[in-house]
């Protein structure tokens, strides 16, 4: 399993305005390229994006979707504050 990290700074820093307002039509190809910027190992470390794409290699296509909601879920999380359910 490729496990994904999202923070705000991170997102930020990869992220242009237009990716953000336009992020629920970004194509699986955008998608892909701006989720192997944010893919850590089982320790939660950074991997580089080179790393990222070998460990997607081991992935079958069926699962992408479950991947597209692990980021989007992550995207979510890292902009909600834990102590008011919004920002």
């Amino acid at each position: 399993m490729v496990k994904i990290k999202v923070t705000q700074e991170k997102f930020d820093e990869h992220f242009s305005i237009d990716d953000w307002f336009n992020f629920g039509q970004i194509s699986n190809t955008e998608m892909y390229a701006k989720m192997i910027l944010f893919v850590v190992d089982d320790e939660g470390n950074e991997v580089s994006p080179e790393q990222a794409r070998k460990m997607f290699k081991a992935i079958p296509k069926k699962e992408w979707p479950e991947y597209v909601a692990q980021f989007m879920t992550a995207v979510r999380d890292a902009f909600v504050s834990p102590t008011n359910g919004g920002s």
